[in-house]
């Protein structure tokens, strides 16, 4: 078993493309996508558990008055 240098545990250009160039900018744009997008579905769902939460409570208020 060899074992494995810090210099050989680099990324190769496929997956980390120079930073200058427009791949490596498009890159970095659709990984910003995609957290974006995993942002906007954990603040639906939220908002989905939260409008249950709000209509409970107006339930109860109006069984218990």
């Amino acid at each position: 078993m060899i074992p494995a240098l810090p210099s050989s545990v680099l990324a190769c250009a496929t997956c980390m493309a120079d930073k200058g160039s427009l791949v490596g900018q498009a890159q970095g744009l659709a990984i910003l996508f995609m957290l974006g997008m995993l942002a906007f579905m954990f603040i639906c769902a939220a908002c989905f558990v939260y409008s249950f939460v709000r209509r409970q409570r107006a339930h109860e208020h109006l069984t218990t008055a």
